[in-house]
């Protein structure tokens, strides 16, 4: 996990599995960035949820807040 973290969010790329990037990259430009920051959000959360003290995790109210603003973004894009 430590190596994922480190490469949070700037090089993303190395990390994710290349089909997810790959789908992405056949998409228009908008459309890419849009999954890319969809990507980040969602990497951010399952890092933040599996740090080792459950005092730096996130707290679970945050985590269905941010889930929310996934599943609206990915409506937006979806459109």
């Amino acid at each position: 996990m430590e190596w994922v973290a480190e490469a949070f969010p700037v090089a993303i790329s190395d990390v994710i599995d290349s089909h997810l990037l790959n789908e992405s990259n056949t998409t228009p430009t908008e459309r890419s960035a849009a999954m890319n920051d969809l990507l980040v959000m969602i990497m951010g959360i399952g890092l933040s949820c599996s740090r080792m003290s459950p005092n730096e995790a996130m707290d679970m109210k945050e985590v269905v807040v941010g889930l929310r603003r996934i599943r609206q973004k990915t409506r937006m894009i979806e459109g």
